[in-house]
């Protein structure tokens, strides 16, 4: 659904995050959502189930986070917040190797007691003997190893959490195999006691955990590897930083780096904050936020951005703002948003997960009643069934589906220089079927560019053949950029910038004038030069006729026409365009392969939009359309049943960017025209945007492939193992399959 421009408007005023700890399916995450969003103040929470993150959107009156986290442990979790410099000093990757740690040892103690169990259980018809007790003794071994597996890191944890869920009436997975492990143990145990030995199912209890254990190590490895995307962006910036101080130069951590603290850069070194440089000079490699392959050099005064290298020289940098503020800790916190976020798939499973426990364990009581009252077994017969589907429907699938998904492709995204916002904007991408683009700064660069020049005899009594064109153009650059050098307007700037590049002397110009919007005059070498218009020049009383035929193929071309004259006569035409963006021509190829319908929108005039557009090869144009005339046709095409993406870069793009199903635009664009979008390009290459569309479209269809698998799954599995065509220790091992088989095809994003 498209937002409207009022949505964009009505800024949320602040976020808060918070890490919570203890959840394990969907059903988890929609109690803590509630929870959260029962407390006042709260316009809306999101939780993600593998970065296990709450993301919190307040009003203008927040509320204490000690409500908050008061709200989670209520639910039955623990929670603790999430800091701003936490994003430059804490790696996701680091916090999985660690839980992938326990979780490996977790995994080994539960293999360890397993194989015994498993093997007594096995061997127990060769191990009885007619001695007193010998037909008891390897089940009640047997009991005892279950015992002690119950009470090891492999059993334990997930029993707390089982009783937890019941003291706090919030039903989660652990809760169900709590359920299954209790019941197996203890009717083991009375057969046991009654003397029915071999009747007695503590392999099953112990199968469950091993299959449990070695799922979540499985699982937990493949999120670490889902991790490594913002880990790959953390691993951009130092750890710490050389602060300059009176007594000389400390080296701290960068978290504690504040606007106005100086910073030693020395070579290969990567600057750690965004800031400007207040000494020496040096070749700095931007490639990690810009995609520019060669290094610029930055002098005194001139700003600098975290992530760049230091290739050559050494600089000093005052901070302009916090590391965590930073142009790479923004890149990171919105990398670390968007895996948090939803798409409507994702809040349809959670949904469906939040109520799935409680159903799951009325269908395994109705299981164990009805195959004893119906006579399809007996009490043991009817264990191993309630056991069964307890276990095989743990609803773990569904609440990995999507998030691991998210997680991976925004990840992969970001590597790539596509910052996504959320993930219902990942969803909308992937859906898209028209693109609206604005031209400068989006289809251009935005920086006008000289682009040909045509001198006509510079002297009254010197014909055109005394001179070499490339002298001739290089005198009309001097007596143009001559003038012009004192002057802000881009035009100016671009004469003057194209005369630098050609290496040619510029002169002092005298009783410089400028006539606003129209043109400048000069005095130069002691005749009077005019630089402007054609109608400007016209009004000078200056003879065109010798330019016409130049001035007219100029405007046909869609170029801006800027002429010069001196003495009272025209010596000469500079035509100035916006250069096009590299690989724009590309971009529109690209996606008129994905069968999308690519459009032109621009307040230019017909004339310099239809030739933009035949450059690229856009066959619809839009041009003279205002702002509200932008939003206007985006309305009109999502009306026409189409999915809109809008692609700009500045102010009065900002309505067309909020309201469309996407907002596209670039790092370098204007900070209102990043806040309405959706997307934005950190290297300012265009061919990101197909590869954004391409993308998402994988990963929707990575999303509905694995909801459709945890939804098809436990439609198959229960029916399955409530009628005792799967055992409990055959159920775990499928529900440990399901859930990794969602993790591995999400982890396909990544190629």
């Amino acid at each position: 659904m498209a937002r409207s421009s009022e949505d964009g408007a009505a800024r949320i005023e602040s976020t808060l995050r918070l890490r919570i700890e203890g959840m394990t399916c969907g059903g988890c995450v929609a109690r803590v959502e509630r929870a959260l969003q029962s407390v006042d103040g709260v316009r809306r929470a999101q939780v993600n189930l593998t970065t296990q993150l709450a993301t919190i959107e307040t009003g203008a009156s927040p509320p204490n986070r000690q409500l908050l986290l008061d709200a989670v442990r209520q639910a039955g979790y623990a929670a603790e917040p999430v800091r701003p410099a936490d994003a430059t000093k804490s790696s996701p990757e680091r916090t999985y190797a660690a839980k992938l740690q326990h979780q490996k040892q977790s995994l080994w103690q539960a293999i360890t007691l397993t194989i015994p169990i498993m093997a007594l259980h096995w061997l127990a018809p060769h191990l009885v003997s007619g001695e007193i007790g010998g037909h008891v003794w390897p089940t009640a071994i047997q009991a005892l190893l279950t015992l002690v597996l119950l009470g090891s890191s492999a059993g334990a944890p997930i029993l707390v959490s089982g009783l937890h869920a019941v003291i706090r009436r919030s039903p989660n997975m652990d809760l169900l195999i709590a359920i299954g492990v209790s019941v197996a143990f203890v009717a083991g145990a009375v057969n046991l006691i009654l003397g029915h030995a071999d009747h007695a199912e503590f392999h099953a209890a112990a199968m469950i955990l091993a299959f449990i254990n070695l799922g979540r190590y499985l699982e937990m490895r493949a999120k670490h590897g889902a991790a490594t995307a913002v880990s790959a962006l953390m691993r951009r910036m130092p750890a710490t930083a050389n602060l300059v101080r009176p007594e000389g130069i400390q080296q701290v951590p960068i978290e504690q780096l504040q606007p106005g603290d100086r910073i030693r850069v020395a070579q290969d070194t990567v600057i750690p904050v965004d800031g400007v440089v207040v000494e020496g000079e040096a070749a700095i490699d931007e490639s990690s936020l810009t995609g520019e392959p060669m290094p610029r050099s930055r002098r005194v005064g001139e700003e600098v951005a975290s992530g760049g290298v230091v290739r050559e020289g050494m600089i000093t940098v005052e901070a302009t703002r916090a590391a965590s503020e930073s142009a790479m800790g923004r890149i990171v916190r919105a990398v670390e948003e968007a895996q948090s976020g939803k798409t409507r798939m994702q809040r349809i499973a959670d949904q469906v997960a939040g109520f799935f426990v409680p159903v799951v364990v009325a269908l395994a009581t109705m299981t164990l009643l009805g195959t004893v009252l119906l006579g399809f077994g007996d009490w043991s017969t009817a264990v191993q069934r309630a056991v069964a589907v307890l276990v095989i429907a743990c609803p773990c699938a569904m609440g990995l589906a999507t998030p691991t998904a998210v997680m991976v492709a925004t990840g992969r995204a970001a590597l790539d220089g596509i910052l996504v916002r959320d993930a219902s904007a990942l969803e909308a991408a992937g859906r898209v079927s028209v693109v609206l683009l604005d031209k400068t700064g989006t289809l251009t660069t935005g920086r006008p560019e000289v682009r040909s020049l045509l001198a006509i005899s510079i002297n009254r009594h010197e014909d055109e053949g005394d001179q070499s064109r490339d002298a001739r153009e290089k005198e009309l650059l001097a007596i143009a950029a001559s003038v012009e050098q004192y002057s802000q307007h881009p035009l100016a700037r671009a004469i003057v910038a194209e005369a630098q590049d050609r290496g040619v002397r510029l002169r002092e110009p005298q009783d410089f004038r400028n006539t606003a919007g129209r043109g400048v005059t000069a005095r130069l070498d002691g005749e009077v030069a005019h630089i402007g218009s054609a109608s400007f020049i016209r009004d000078q009383g200056i003879d065109l006729s010798s330019a016409e035929s130049a001035i007219y193929d100029v405007a046909e071309n869609g170029d801006t026409v800027v002429v010069v004259s001196k003495g009272g006569r025209c010596v000469g035409v500079i035509a100035i365009a916006d250069a096009l963006r590299p690989n724009a021509v590309e971009m529109i190829e690209e996606l008129g392969r994905l069968g999308i319908v690519s459009a032109l929108v621009t307040g230019d005039n017909e004339r310099t939009a239809a030739a933009v557009a035949k450059a690229v090869g856009i066959e619809e144009v839009h041009a003279e359309a205002s702002p509200e005339d932008k939003l206007r046709i985006v309305r009109e095409r999502q009306n026409q049943g189409s999915r809109v993406a809008f692609a700009g870069d500045g102010l009065n793009d900002a309505p067309a960017l909020a309201a469309a199903d996407v907002g596209l635009t670039f790092a370098s664009a204007s900070d209102v025209a990043v806040g309405a979008a959706d997307i934005t390009i950190v290297h300012d290459d265009l061919t990101r945007i197909p590869e954004a569309v391409r993308l998402a479209r994988r990963s929707v269809r990575i999303i509905k492939q694995n909801l459709f698998w945890a939804f098809a799954y436990n439609f198959a599995a229960i029916p399955l193992a409530a009628t005792g065509h799967v055992p409990p220790g055959a159920a775990a091992a499928a529900m440990m399959f399901s859930s990794i088989s969602v993790v591995l095809n999400s982890l396909r994003l990544r190629r």
